[in-house]
Formats: C-alpha cells, structure tokens, sequence
C-alpha cells in the first residue's frame, strides 16, 4: 500500500517535474528516469519527517566543532590505506578525519564519521561493541533510508547527542550527461549545503560533500580505490604503523557473510564500478560520478578534491595528494 501511494504521489509530481525542468525531463534520456527521479524525492521528504518524528536529530542542525584546518582525510576501507607510511599517518592526524563505514575497526579515531547500516545483525551489534570503547568523542552522521532498510535500532548506539542522519538526494540516471544536469540544478538553486547531500549508490559521496559544506578546503579520499582489491582489514599488505587486530578478523568473516547474501562484488570489481550493477541500481559508476560532481562543484570554488591512492582508479580524474610536500609545510 504504501508503495503504490508513493508511486501515485511521484507520478503527480512527475508532471511538476516536466514544466518545472523541461531541460531534463522532456529529454528521451531525462525522461527515462523521471517516475524514479520523482518518488525518491517524494520519499526523501518523507523519510525526513519520519526521522523528525521519531526524536532523530538531521544533520541540518549539525554545528561543526571538530574543524582544525583546511585539510580533511576521509578514511576508507581499501587495502591502500595499508602502504600511508609513519610520515603519511602524522600529517593525516595533523588534519581532521572522516570515518567511513566499516573504517570503524581501524586504530585511527576519526573526527566525524559516515555509516551505512547493513541487515546483518551481527554486524550492528559489533558496530555498537566496537565503538563504545573508543567513538565517545566522535560525531556520527547515519543515511537514514539504511537504518530503516536494515531494522537498525538506533536507540542503541551509546552516543546520542554525538548523532545525526542525513537523508540525501538519490539523482537516478545512467547517463552522466543527465546526472551532470542535476548537479548544475542542485547547485544553483541549494548550493553545497548540509541539507543539500547527494547519494549516488556510494556513501563516499556524501562524505566528500559533507567536507565540502563544512568548508574544507582540500579533500582527501583514503582507501577509496574501487580497483578489485581487498580491504586493509583481509590484505596481503601489512601496515607497518597499524598491525592486524583481532577486530580485522570479525569484520572480515561479518563482510563476507553479508556479501554471500546480497551476490555483489563479482568479476573481482568493486560493485561501484561495476557497469552492469550499476545500471540495475539505475546509476553512473563511482570513477565517473567523481570527474562529474569535480567539473560542477569543485571547479573554481577554491577546493580541491583529491584521491590519495595513485593506484586509484579515481586517479584517472582527479589528483593524487602530494603526501610530502605537504608535511613539510607542517614541520
């Protein structure tokens, strides 16, 4: 029932859409995506007032009292993060750190952090575990649609007035000329704002966003390597800095056991880059989300947005964050 109300709510403003933004919409390619474009608006504004009702505080509200300097990293899972050396890790902790997801278990306490909740129960119960001995002083933002999806009871994460959720603009489409026309039109009329993120089919995205509302002038994406390889908690690659922990190996048997029951990352391809999946998810591959939200945000706004891997594949479109020419500045 409640499907087929949103389904009739969208086709109403479906026909909104169409006169409000007849550039997108009455394009062959704009128009394939408009009912699905329009009901996850609609339900995005649902979502936000069922958070609103349930006590939920929205990252709207959220005052920023973590900022250090103009520099943030936002630390992946990727098995990269494994080769930043004892110079690379003091200039990261010289700056501000954004956690994402299952980065939870790495011995590096983030300022902020982004989570993406699974269906897996034992999965939350570690998450609560994990960061009750050490997230006290962390400000955690979750995507509210996975709480909901994932029956996560958020009531039990121990730091209530640390938390927050965000309930982004979803922008479906599979072609990127189209998802670069709903960048151009965020941008214009709500600019880059707290209550202005955008979730296209990889939390990064809004992380980066984030930093970038918050002012941040150089964005750093850590681990963030979509390039088949493993994650730094099941890597061939031993930190130096950082040794295996017993946490590494929970996770580790935890993410498998989910992956097995949702069948991605197959053909060695992180599931973001993977073509096929994504047209099924109805949108752009990570790699070229990047070079777009880049031209239409970053461009000449006086950020930079950064990967910190050269073996990247976002390295194909943006630049590599020159580790030691910047801490040299810092010493």
């Amino acid at each position: 029932m409640k499907e087929l109300i949103f389904k009739y709510l969208g086709f109403v403003y479906s026909i909104f859409l169409i006169l409000k933004k007849p550039h997108i919409f009455k394009t062959e390619k704009g128009n394939e995506y408009l009912q699905m474009y329009a009901q996850s608006e609609i339900k995005l504004i649902f979502f936000r007032i069922h958070a609103f009702l349930k006590g939920h505080e929205l990252v709207d509200k959220y005052i920023d009292k973590k900022k250090k300097s103009d520099t943030v990293f936002i630390l992946g899972s990727g098995d990269s993060i494994n080769e930043l050396t004892n110079n690379d890790w003091d200039l990261i902790r010289h700056n501000n750190i954004i956690g994402l997801n299952y980065s939870f278990v790495h011995p590096i306490i983030p300022d902020y952090h982004f989570m993406e909740m699974i269906p897996l129960k034992e999965m939350q119960d570690f998450f609560c575990k994990e960061t009750s001995k050490r997230y006290s002083d962390v400000d955690m933002f979750f995507q509210y649609k996975h709480i909901l999806k994932s029956g996560f009871d958020l009531s039990k994460y121990e730091f209530q007035n640390r938390t927050y959720v965000h309930i982004p603009h979803l922008f479906p489409t599979i072609y990127p000329e189209i998802l670069k026309l709903y960048f151009k039109d965020s941008k214009a009329v709500d600019g880059v704002k707290l209550s202005n993120l955008i979730h296209h089919n990889s939390h990064i995205g809004c992380a980066v966003m984030f930093a970038q509302a918050l002012g941040y002038k150089n964005i750093v994406m850590l681990g963030i390597d979509l390039n088949g390889g493993e994650y730094f908690t099941d890597s061939k690659i031993k930190s130096k800095i950082y040794p295996d922990i017993d946490s590494y190996d929970y996770i580790n048997v935890l993410r498998k056991k989910h992956f097995k029951q949702v069948n991605e990352y197959q053909n060695s391809k992180h599931p973001t880059i993977d073509e096929d999946l994504m047209r099924k998810r109805a949108g752009i591959k990570m790699d070229k989300y990047f070079k777009i939200y880049d031209d239409v945000f970053i461009q000449n706004s006086g950020v930079k947005l950064y990967t910190g891997n050269k073996n990247s594949i976002l390295s194909k479109y943006l630049p590599i964050y020159p580790f030691e020419a910047n801490l040299q500045k810092c010493l």
